[in-house]
């Protein structure tokens, strides 16, 4: 079975623990994180990733000056904590808005910003995104598809944001693989192909027997568990999917491989950990002959 596998980043400023905001702004993260530890492992095992970007990465110099030297394959693309951009910007304790919740005009606008500090810092236009804690809503992808986007990548299977504040990003019976998507309706695939493709974070049910539709679904993602719960949701969903090919899409953060940088990882062996993980997943993605 033809399958893709797309490691999807969300990369942001220096947090802690609660993803409460580092003051002043710092960046390891990207200099230390992306620089010295996930661009030589991706380049490692001949895999392309694609680093989303949040506004406060682009307006510091030395994080791109880091991103425009990575060696190696990689995308760019854009990620929106709205806190960090016009109208109406601040410095955030931490970031916890959704922009499904702004009206139309300043979510405009702050994709806008967006958009424009990404072809500042790096001399072209993004054509990926991921919104900020996967909040899209129904102006969301219109505007994207606006601003010349061809991927969203926001949209997490079987999960509902509402209860954290965002009534509009409800994904619970979205599709796994990539759609085209009706714009006003994300986790609904149009009729026909559209201007934009929807490419959903890989997420499946819980493998437990009858209490699964209960239990948090299994992300691939490396940032918890083990290795081989890890390549079992890679298996499963080559299994299960009706597409051909199959895409798996994995996300994390780029702070979780660095110690005390997020809530995940607060010592070097727990970062490791999860850069192990990831690497093992790119291992069963050579071996096996699917393309990164």
């Amino acid at each position: 079975m033809d399958t893709y596998l797309c490691v999807s980043i969300d990369c942001e400023c220096d947090k802690g623990p609660g993803w409460r905001v580092r003051k002043p702004l710092a960046f390891a993260g990207i200099v230390k994180g992306i620089g010295e530890r996930l661009q030589p492992l991706f380049r490692r095992y001949g895999a392309k990733p694609t680093y989303l970007l949040s506004p406060e990465v682009m307006r510091d110099a030395r994080s791109v000056e880091t991103l425009c030297s990575l060696s190696g394959d990689a995308e760019l693309g854009t990620h929106l904590h709205g806190e960090f951009v016009e109208a109406g910007a601040v410095l955030p304790d931490a970031t916890t808005e959704f922009q499904c919740n702004y009206d139309r005009e300043t979510e405009r606008a702050k994709l806008g910003t967006l958009t424009e500090l990404f072809r500042s810092a790096f001399g072209r236009a993004p054509v990926s995104f991921r919104a900020g804690r996967f909040g899209i809503g129904r102006h969301s992808l219109s505007l994207l598809a606006d601003l010349g986007y061809r991927v969203d990548s926001s949209v997490t299977p079987l999960k509902d944001w509402a209860k954290a504040g965002a009534p509009q990003a409800s994904f619970r019976h979205a599709a796994t693989q990539p759609y085209w998507p009706v714009l006003d309706d994300p986790a609904r695939p149009a009729a026909k192909p559209g201007r934009l493709m929807e490419v959903p974070v890989t997420i499946l049910p819980s493998a437990v027997p009858v209490l699964g539709s209960w239990l948090e679904p299994r992300w691939l993602r490396p940032t918890r568990g083990s290795l081989n719960r890890l390549l079992a949701v890679a298996r499963d969903e080559r299994k299960r999917a009706r597409s051909s090919p199959v895409v798996l899409n994995c996300m994390f953060h780029n702070v979780e491989i660095m110690p005390g940088l997020s809530p995940y990882a607060q010592s070097e062996a727990a970062a490791d950990a999860i850069l192990g993980r990831l690497a093992g997943l790119l291992a069963m993605a050579q071996r096996e002959g699917i393309r990164c």
